[in-house]
């Protein structure tokens, strides 16, 4: 699984590209696709207020230059001073306002009355390859089987499913993955097909693309057990950069190449 522990100190990391994030998502999540972008089943609903509260709580405290508590109102909200946008912490889309505010997508598992955990809440605008609609109340290993996750029945499924069960509020853990993508489209890839059909069939990427079509897209994954609801927080920060850019990087060619010759043949 590649899990190691996360201090609580880089739980959520802001960057350069903070607002040509927040821009992205804006538009997704208050787009015509917003609904499908962003969903919270009732019962998830105390727990993606749970996220609202403690991003709110973790980002004034961790980065006070960009984010206040606003105190005009008698409701309580929170202000991102760069924009002056202000949200209000408790609502109806508790995950969709704290989408906007930092550069990760959220996804919440909730443990079901028979010890698996379900996708139950999501805010999925920066996907790249997947949708929330197709995923959106499936349990963990069905998740992965249905994405055709290489070798997760045989290498991960077990491991993931004791590890769901064992994590506890006071640990806080992250995973890296990493993929090629072959256009450079950060919210969805267009080169697999349209967003709108891609539930009908997935299309393969193109072949043979110009090498200045190519990105490396890498996700942070951090997890952790909501200390209130229970439910098992996903956010997943994504890193999204030309591989022209990144061969400039002193020995990165050479370790790219080497980890791409190692995958094996079903990936």
């Amino acid at each position: 699984m590649g899990i190691r522990r996360l201090d609580w100190d880089h739980w959520i990391e802001l960057d350069n590209q903070w607002l040509r994030f927040h821009k992205e998502k804006l538009a997704r999540l208050c787009g015509e696709r917003g609904s499908r972008l962003c969903m919270t089943a009732p019962e998830a609903y105390d727990a993606a207020l749970e996220t609202m509260e403690l991003i709110s709580e973790y980002l004034v405290c961790r980065y006070p230059s960009l984010f206040e508590f606003e105190s005009s109102t008698t409701q309580k909200q929170i202000r991102i001073k760069a924009t002056g946008e202000i949200y209000p912490i408790y609502s109806d889309n508790p995950l969709k306002y704290a989408a906007f505010l930092i550069q990760d997508d959220l996804a919440l598992m909730i443990e079901g009355a028979d010890g698996q955990y379900y996708l139950k809440a999501g805010a999925i605008p920066l996907p790249g390859f997947w949708r929330l609609e197709d995923k959106f109340n499936m349990p963990l290993a069905e998740i992965h089987t249905s994405g055709n996750v290489p070798q997760f029945r045989e290498k991960l499924q077990l491991g993931m499913e004791r590890f769901f069960q064992k994590l506890t509020p006071e640990r806080a853990v992250v995973r890296y993955n990493y993929s090629i993508q072959t256009d450079g489209e950060l919210s969805w890839s267009s080169s697999i097909g349209s967003e709108d059909t891609f539930g009908l069939g997935r299309k393969d990427a193109r072949l043979n693309p110009s090498i200045e079509s190519l990105h490396f897209r890498s996700e942070r994954q951090a997890l952790r057990r909501l200390p209130r609801s229970g439910a098992i927080l996903f956010t997943v920060r994504t890193y999204f950069l030309p591989i022209i850019d990144i061969a400039q990087e002193p020995g990165v060619p050479g370790r790219l190449a080497s980890a791409l010759r190692s995958w094996p043949d079903e990936i």
